[in-house]
């Protein structure tokens, strides 16, 4: 008697490229997003503190983006040959001053609640106030007393172009938005 319910064995073969499909197309895809959309940093020394601290692992989007006031971006240093990390301070077309322990941006003092410490003591505010040139911006680490940042000729204002793009999210050892 010839049961015609029972259900043909799949060939084992044709399972394991279904498999392998679908494993490689998991590779590509992990591979594509973290590489062109987001990318894992790992805080590196004091210079964010207390924002965040050495050790602490971050994702990056440059994904459509621009930087913008307030935003902790990634970039590419010249001068340390390795990838920085700060707060923009002030985009392109925008004017910068370091008075009294104030950094002032178009005329306005910011209000940074987020900084570590005064840092004027350790710069010379004799190159300020200056423009922010195009396609450019001017950085600060929030731990001033400690931080290589465009206060410095070493650094400067940074390129769009070397902009690695920008914090969205602390993975380690915490995990969550930061501000």
């Amino acid at each position: 008697m010839n049961d015609t319910t029972t259900k043909p064995k799949k060939n084992i073969v044709k399972e394991f490229f279904e498999l392998f499909d679908s494993v490689i197309i998991s590779a590509v895809f992990v591979l594509v997003l973290f590489t062109l959309v987001l990318r894992v940093f790992i805080v590196n020394g004091p210079s964010m503190n207390p924002t965040l601290t050495g050790g602490d692992r971050i994702v990056v989007s440059n994904l459509f983006y621009t930087p913008k006031q307030g935003d902790i971006i990634c970039f590419y240093s010249n001068y340390k040959d390795e990838v920085l990390i700060k707060r923009v301070i002030a985009t392109e077309g925008q004017k910068v001053d370091i008075a009294d322990g104030k950094v002032y941006v178009d005329g306005t003092p910011l209000s940074e609640d987020y900084t570590l410490g005064n840092f004027t003591d350790s710069v010379d505010t004799s190159a300020f106030p200056q423009t922010v040139e195009e396609d450019h911006v001017f950085v600060l680490g929030d731990n001033r007393g400690d931080s290589m940042d465009s206060r410095f000729t070493q650094i400067g204002q940074i390129d769009n172009a070397n902009v690695l793009g920008r914090l969205v999210l602390r993975i380690f050892p915490d995990f969550g938005l930061v501000d």
